[in-house]
């Protein structure tokens, strides 16, 4: 239970106001046997030990459906990411709950991670954009395809072709860049690296009179005009694993395709 975990996060606020929930998340690697089963499990390190504990218990007990490879069930091994929320009870204590989890996360090669060029013209008009990405990635880690699923603008247009000429200049652009880019796989199956599908989001914005496409800072908002979503050609129609991707912040990544399935769910549980 949580109140273990409340050493760390502080005491729960004064009744009459109410209470804070606080929020966080946890990377790591896991690895399951061939019969599905968590053989090993490793946290990534910044996390209170109260909540690395209670994290190991419920993480040690999730089933998986078997990773198959010409027949035969197989070790296999990724990336995990957990979405994590701290919800007051009626007493002084937390409880903590799994508000979501994805695996397959591939991580950027930091030497083949060039950013996009801001459109000349645009950024003279003041225009900013959030460009989400899909991208395809070779066992290697280098991009096989690139989709702009969805542009979206920083304010509205004169007209709807404008709007579009707009969301295209934004598109190739930020298509440019991303066939460049390289990642490093972290999904393995048999002992081998597996190409994958997955999310990035790119922003396109102004600092004063400066034109960026880097994240400014996390507390800093930004408003969008919600372009459309066009699914990427590769992708059936089938539901996709895309939990929280479309919160994602510019520069981070979700694997859309990864082999790693739960049996039963988890998003929800308490620790």
């Amino acid at each position: 239970m949580l109140a273990i975990a409340m050493m760390c996060l502080g005491p729960v606020a004064a009744k009459e106001k109410p209470a804070p929930v606080y929020e966080l998340q946890a990377t790591g690697t896991i690895e399951i046997g061939p019969d599905g089963q968590v053989a090993d499990y490793h946290l990534d390190k910044g996390q209170p030990a109260a909540i690395e504990n209670a994290l190991g218990r419920n993480i040690a007990q999730w089933r998986f459906e078997p990773i198959v490879v010409d027949g035969k069930p197989v070790i296999a091994k990724t990336r995990m990411r957990l979405s994590l929320e701290a919800l007051p009870t009626p007493g002084e204590d937390y409880q903590l709950r799994v508000s979501g989890v994805s695996f397959g996360e591939p991580t950027r090669d930091r030497h083949h991670v060039a950013p996009p060029r801001y459109p000349e013209g645009l950024a003279k008009a003041g225009i900013g954009a959030k460009a989400v990405l899909v991208l395809k990635l070779n066992a290697d880690g280098s991009v096989q395809q690139v989709h702009a699923q969805q542009v979206s603008l920083s304010q509205n247009s004169g007209t709807d072709s404008q709007a579009d000429r707009w969301r295209d200049e934004f598109a190739k652009t930020s298509i440019a860049a991303a066939r460049k880019w390289k990642f490093d796989i972290s999904e393995t199956v048999a002992g081998a690296a597996i190409g994958t599908t997955i999310k990035v989001p790119v922003e396109y914005f102004l600092n004063g009179s400066t034109a960026r496409t880097t994240e400014p800072g996390a507390n800093e908002w930004r408003r969008y005009i919600p372009g459309p979503v066009i699914r990427a050609p590769w992708l059936d129609a089938a539901p996709i694993a895309d939990h929280d991707a479309d919160q994602l912040k510019d520069g981070e990544v979700r694997s859309l395709a990864s082999r790693f399935k739960l049996r039963d769910e988890v998003v929800g549980s308490l620790l």
